[in-house]
């Protein structure tokens, strides 16, 4: 892996966020006569957590639930000596991003764990010598801890965003770490395969939440309105996972299942007996285009991208008597689309793959084409603050042989969002259901976020499902959470 991952004591963690949280020095308060002047500024937050850009940074049109269209703005005008005055401009920021701390209790007796806690941190430097060059450094601290029958707990710290981005007049190049999620559909849209997965949490966080930066090396051209992505991966990382003792660790020894595939008797044993390697080859992540557009209450997109997955497929590999993680790689051509109409936002979006992953029944690991593919609405009851977003995704694999897998899934699933109270408070939730087989997770929170960039919370998952689905693998890890948090 290509980040630091080293364990601490609780005594060590809480020394970081003090660290993070302490102020500088009263010297530091006023520079002497001819010293360069350190910039220690907050930059207020707009959505999504991203920070505000300034006048001579690209203006940014989210496409809601997926990456960015960037347009370039007009050409600034100029005074003399504004140029000399910019070019000599070096900016250094310093910023906490945000905090978090949660705890939750599992409230089913058949889980492994009692309860579960949560911390978070993670602050950014950005320094911008000039109007074309930024230079960004961000890192995160996160701890883990369970408790019960099976305690587990980890600290890691890792690196975030971290980069050199140089900007011209119509293109961008960006070397460095950076999250990259291509795609219109919320919770999974079929062409973000670029991205690193952070499964600790499985599902429990949002979307944003549940990304890692990866090493990358993109292009982004601006022709007017339409914009070229060009994205290389230098080093593949695997998806951030838990440990094995987690109740969110992807293969249950104990009761002898994988995430997403259907126990046999044979397979309980085999998994119950046999060590796991989660560990990727090394090679590079693959490479990815997307060219996508804007234009009168429309935006599209197509893109070609051969990646591998981050995320683990586990399978039995007979000659080293092991499970073994596999990340495929695989082509994938795909497209989106969406539309304003009807008061409401549409959504459509769809990928083909070259090489899926699937287990047969006689155990053996291959790989088929498959199909996948989402469409979605969101819209604003009573043209006020609340949101509605409801999505149908699924999957399809291609003239699949006899496997243990499932060869298609059909959810409806979304999200919603309603403030009242004068927006003192806050009620949310994630949801899916299963079509074709039963499958359901729900996920409510009440919060109050009077407090400015803070907000307290309570919440619930709840899982549910027949044998070989995500419901049915994590049914006993219903729990309820309290949190706090805070974006700066």
């Amino acid at each position: 892996m290509a980040h630091l991952n080293n364990k601490f004591d609780s005594t060590t963690l809480l020394a970081w966020f003090c660290i993070a949280l302490s102020p500088l020095p009263a010297s530091a308060a006023e520079p002497a006569p001819d010293e360069e002047l350190l910039i220690i500024e907050e930059e207020p937050v707009i959505d999504q957590g991203r920070p505000a850009l300034s006048t001579e940074e690209l203006l940014i049109i989210e496409e809601p639930g997926s990456d960015e269209i960037l347009l370039e703005p007009e050409e600034q005008k100029s005074t003399p000596g504004s140029d000399q005055a910019i070019a000599g401009r070096s900016d250094l920021s310093l910023k906490l991003d945000d905090l978090w701390a949660e705890y939750g209790v599992f409230n089913r007796s058949a889980s492994n764990a009692s309860g579960q806690g949560y911390l978070h941190g993670q602050a950014t430097a950005l320094w911008s010598p000039s109007s074309r060059w930024d230079l960004q450094a961000s890192v995160r601290l996160d701890g883990y801890f369970q408790h019960g029958s099976q305690d587990w707990e980890h600290a890691t710290l890792d690196y975030d965003e971290t980069f050199i981005r140089y900007r011209a007049d119509n293109f961008r190049l960006t070397v460095g770490a950076q999250k990259i999620v291509w795609g219109r559909i919320d919770e999974f849209p079929p062409t973000d395969r670029l991205s690193t997965h952070d499964l600790t949490r499985y599902i429990l966080d949002d979307l944003a939440d549940r990304r890692r930066a990866s090493p990358a090396i993109r292009y982004e051209h601006f022709f007017g309105e339409k914009k070229l992505d060009v994205v290389f991966l230098p080093y593949f990382r695997e998806a951030e996972l838990p440990g094995v003792d987690s109740v969110w660790f992807p293969v249950n020894r104990e009761s002898g299942q994988i995430f997403g595939l259907k126990s046999t008797p044979a397979s309980t044993a085999l998994i119950q007996s046999a060590p796991v390697d989660v560990n990727a080859s090394d090679s590079d992540g693959g490479f990815g285009i997307r060219y996508s557009g804007t234009g009168e209450g429309l935006d599209y997109a197509l893109t070609v991208q051969k990646v591998r997955q981050s995320i683990p497929y586990f399978s039995y590999n007979s000659s080293r008597g092991v499970l073994e993680a596999r990340y495929p790689r695989s082509w994938l051509l795909g497209g989106d689309l969406g539309v304003e109409a009807l008061g409401a936002i549409w959504r459509l979006e769809a990928g083909w793959l070259s090489d899926a992953p699937i287990t047969r029944a006689d155990g053996t690991f291959d790989t088929v084409k498959s199909l996948n593919w989402g469409a979605g609405v969101e819209f604003f009851p009573g043209d006020g603050d609340a949101r509605v977003n409801l999505q149908l995704t699924g999957f399809n694999h291609i003239d699949a042989p006899a496997v243990i897998d499932r060869t298609e899934v059909y959810l409806f699933g979304g999200s919603f969002e309603v403030p009242f109270a004068r927006d003192q408070w806050r009620v949310k939730g994630r949801f899916y259901k299963g079509l074709d087989t039963h499958d359901l997770y729900l996920n409510p929170e009440l919060a109050y976020i009077g407090w400015d960039s803070q907000e307290v919370y309570l919440e619930a998952h709840y899982f549910e499902g027949a044998a070989g689905t995500p419901g049915a693998f994590h049914q006993d890890n219903s729990l309820v959470a309290v949190g706090w948090r805070a974006k700066f």
